[in-house]
């Protein structure tokens, strides 16, 4: 470990170290091996320590026999990126992989490669240069983006995909090691031609226990150790990723629970729907009797009264996504749910005591009227009228992702957008708390989502040679 240089150094390198201070460990996570690889998520620790993807790949890259493995995250201040598990500074890892999950956070992996000198297009890359690794739940489907910015892209679940990264993951020159991950049918390797076959998929939840190896004093689930009880999505949702690319959906059996929960006293459940898991009364009966529980997102229709008073023990708020207040804009978008079923849920909710509710609603569709819009305030007033003292809703831009039904379709104008948010703003009561997602990270959003690689090619040499690459984005995304 490298002592650091200077004033601005041992600001950085003491942020890093009061947050590993702040981990609890409940596994042994061994990094002895002597191929680097430096883990990134491109946004807060805060983030970084909340997704259990990202602690998962940690705790398995680690099990490979040649393989050392640190996580990194990222922040506008850093100027080394000293890793989280050992203070050691990014520049002495072979490889960077970075954990993929939300398309804005692509400015910060350009943010992070220009601060290191280290090019933006893979065909500029010398043997000098770290190998830059995608994987991550946005790299299910093929992003032309990437296959500029990145070395090498893996695409699907960790866990299937070890027993051959472990012959893949042993020193080597960079052009060698490139040329290893060719055989990989779940893998893309852009400077050779060479496109992935399938996507890797865990069959078997059980057989990894996807539990996190640590648990954090900071993120969304602080103090609480993360388990995963489904993996997939059982449902048809027109424009989401999760249901189309990654079916079908796995579910972590109940029997192994019991041992994993007896060890801890506050656990986060993780699930593209928890309501949705095959046994929930036998999981509420395991987890009665002191078990602290957090849950990542609930299904309106699936909720029934056991789980929510079982719930509104531990937590007086809940989450639901409706994404439209008419049905029939429900219906076009294939979310399934039915005013009569979504009234049930909202009223069951209130019987059981939970004041706080947040609902997540999509606007910016073709089909969509003012009327439409403007039954956004009226669900408001009734959850009011129901009897939640608090009532927020998330209420964001629809955007079409690759991979999806929708994917074909355009992204509204943001002059028509402006005036849509306007509408809705005006239908909503007083003491309704709205938060509209950013038109401008939306807009990157899409344009991620829709370039081909010609465009890619063009961004990152504007990138390159640009202050800010959020502002070269922005700009290239309003002018598509």
């Amino acid at each position: 470990m490298r002592r650091p240089r200077d004033s601005r150094d041992i600001k950085e390198q003491n942020l890093v170290a009061r947050l590993k201070a702040g981990e609890k460990y409940v596994e042994t996570v061994e990094m002895k091996g002597d191929l680097m690889v430096a883990l990134v998520y491109p946004n807060t620790y805060e983030l970084a320590a909340s997704n259990l993807g990202f602690n998962l790949v940690w705790k398995y890259l680690n099990q490979l026999e040649r393989v050392r493995c640190e996580r990194f995250f990222f922040d506008e201040s850093f100027e080394r990126f000293y890793s989280i598990d050992s203070l050691t500074p990014i520049d002495q890892f072979a490889i960077w992989a970075f954990s993929f999950h939300f398309e804005n956070d692509i400015v910060n992996v350009m943010k992070l490669l220009l601060r290191k000198s280290v090019p933006l297009r893979n065909f500029d890359r010398s043997q000098s240069h770290p190998i830059i690794l995608f994987g991550g739940a946005l790299c299910y489907t093929e992003l032309p983006l990437l296959n500029v910015l990145a070395d090498v892209i893996l695409h699907g679940d960790i866990e299937s995909m070890l027993t051959q990264l472990d012959r893949v993951l042993r020193p080597a020159i960079r052009s060698e090691l490139l040329q290893r991950f060719i055989d990989l049918p779940f893998a893309t390797v852009p400077l050779y031609g060479k496109k992935y076959q399938a996507v890797s998929q865990c069959p078997n939840l059980d057989s990894f226990v996807p539990a996190s190896p640590l648990i954090p004093e900071r993120g969304e689930f602080a103090h609480k150790l993360l388990v995963e009880i489904e993996r997939g999505c059982i449902h048809r949702c027109a424009y989401c990723m999760m249901g189309k690319l990654k079916k079908p959906a796995r579910f972590l059996s109940l029997q192994k629970l019991p041992e994993i929960l007896q060890r801890h006293d506050s656990v986060g459940l993780i699930a593209s729907n928890v309501t949705d898991y095959p046994w929930l009364d036998q999981l509420v009966d395991v987890l009665e009797g002191g078990i602290s529980v957090s849950v990542s997102s609930l299904r309106i229709d699936r909720l029934n009264e056991k789980f929510l008073r079982f719930l509104s023990k531990h937590q007086n708020s809940f989450t639901v996504a409706l994404e439209s207040a008419s049905e029939r804009l429900r219906n076009i978008l294939k979310k399934d749910l039915t005013d009569a079923q979504i009234e049930h849920a909202f009223k069951l909710a209130r019987k059981t005591n939970f004041e706080e509710v947040k609902v997540y609603f999509m606007f910016g569709f073709e089909e969509e009227s003012e009327q439409d819009l403007m039954a956004i305030g009226d669900v408001a007033k009734h959850l009011l009228e129901l009897g939640f003292k608090t009532v927020k809703l998330s209420i964001n831009p629809f955007i079409p992702k690759r991979g999806t039904e929708l994917e074909k379709r355009t992204m509204q104008d943001e002059k028509i957008l402006r005036q849509k948010i306007k509408i809705i703003s005006s239908s909503l009561p007083a003491r309704v708390k709205a938060d509209f997602e950013s038109l401008r990270h939306s807009r990157i959003q899409f344009f991620i989502n829709r370039m081909d690689e010609d465009l890619a090619e063009e961004l990152l040499l504007k990138v390159q040679q640009a202050d800010s690459p959020e502002r070269v984005i922005n700009d290239v995304a309003r002018a598509v």
